[in-house]
């Protein structure tokens, strides 16, 4: 799974920006367990356009399966459905308010909280 995070201090939370996230986290889960086994840097980020496919590409060629995002636009959007890659959003309460540290992102996947992702939802 894969998840894009800022760094505060020595915390993950999740980045409202798909394409322009500074870091990517990549969580294995395991039943009710999981674990960080890398975190990335975004090379992306920083392009003036295309941020969205090398994203993609990136997360692909690492075996992610599944993205958990506050949101995302069309075009990252279509791309991660292309390459089977599930997107499941936080919900748009949650996503709203205070940065969502990535721990609880992922509790509420595995408590099967978060509902995959059947269009773009772009986060302002």
């Amino acid at each position: 799974m894969g998840v894009p995070v800022v760094k505060v201090q020595d915390n993950y939370y999740l980045s409202p920006h798909f394409g322009r996230a500074p870091l990517f986290a990549l969580v294995k889960v395991s039943g009710e367990k999981y674990d960080v086994v890398e975190v990335l840097e975004n090379v992306h980020a920083h392009h003036e356009r295309g941020r969205g496919r090398g994203v993609v590409e990136l997360l692909a060629s690492r075996g992610v399966n599944a993205v958990i995002l506050l949101g995302v636009g069309p075009g990252a959007f279509y791309r991660l459905r292309e390459r089977g890659i599930k997107v499941y959003y936080v919900p748009a309460e949650i996503a709203s308010r205070a940065l969502v540290p990535l721990s609880i992102a992922v509790e509420m996947f595995i408590n099967n909280q978060l509902e995959e992702a059947r269009e773009p939802r772009e986060m302002d």
